[in-house]
């Protein structure tokens, strides 16, 4: 017994001596390599993400997102800055914080809506069900949402670009709010807007571009259109 005891001892200190040598560990690795990360890709530097890459998101509600036009007019309608009491007022449809066939003998001096939808909440908190105003905001992505520019406002921009009499970009046709310019578009047709409407001040930081029939307005820093006013 004390004989096999010994034996077993041996075979294993020999093993053990011959994996730490330089030859036993070369000896080692011979057996088939398995990847530690099957999903890594060093040449893309993809790391394992457990799953098939998913193409782009896109909106699948795209054809029901408001135009410009319809969301500024929506941004530019006056809302309830006080807190509702709930109650009544939780109608759906409301407008801007008030609601259909509400008399405006609530409202205060300045125009402002009297409150409405839930407990607490205000013009720009109510939720979309409760208004129309905001229904609509919310379907509008962040970057594509226009500036608060009165109809007079934006003729005013237009008639001011127009005579510079710029030239139509190359591609700017198919640009729109939240597209990002080329480095070619932003390098040949980017400029700032007129001395004359710098004053307007929601714009007064912008650069434009001209379109076919439309002006574009760009957020400089990024080359992203943040806007853009047709003749009217």
């Amino acid at each position: 017994m004390k004989n096999l005891q010994r034996f077993f001892i041996t075979v294993g200190l020999t093993a053990a001596v011959i994996l730490s040598s330089p030859g036993g560990a070369a000896f080692a690795q011979n057996g088939p390599k398995r990847p530690i990360d099957p999903g890594s890709n060093p040449d893309t530097g993809q790391i394992d993400p457990g799953k098939a890459p998913r193409a782009s998101s896109q909106s699948a509600d795209v054809s029901n997102m408001p135009t410009t036009e319809e969301a500024r007019a929506a941004l530019l309608q006056p809302i309830s800055r006080q807190p509702s009491a709930g109650g009544e007022a939780m109608t759906t449809g409301s407008v801007g914080g008030q609601m259909p066939g509400q008399s405006g003998q609530n409202a205060s001096a300045s125009g402002e809506p009297p409150p409405s939808g839930p407990i607490g909440a205000f013009g720009q908190t109510i939720p979309a069900k409760f208004s129309s105003r905001n229904d609509i905001l919310d379907r509008v992505p962040i970057m594509a949402r226009p500036m608060p520019l009165t109809k007079e406002q934006e003729k005013q921009i237009y008639d001011a670009v127009m005579a510079e009499k710029p030239q139509p970009v190359p591609g700017a046709d198919a640009l729109k709010p939240a597209d990002e310019l080329s480095p070619s578009q932003a390098l040949t047709g980017m400029r700032p807007l007129p001395e004359s409407v710098r004053g307007i001040e929601s714009v007064s930081k912008l650069y434009y571009i001209k379109a076919r029939d439309k002006i574009l307005l760009i957020e400089p820093n990024v080359r992203t259109v943040v806007d853009q006013i047709s003749a009217s």
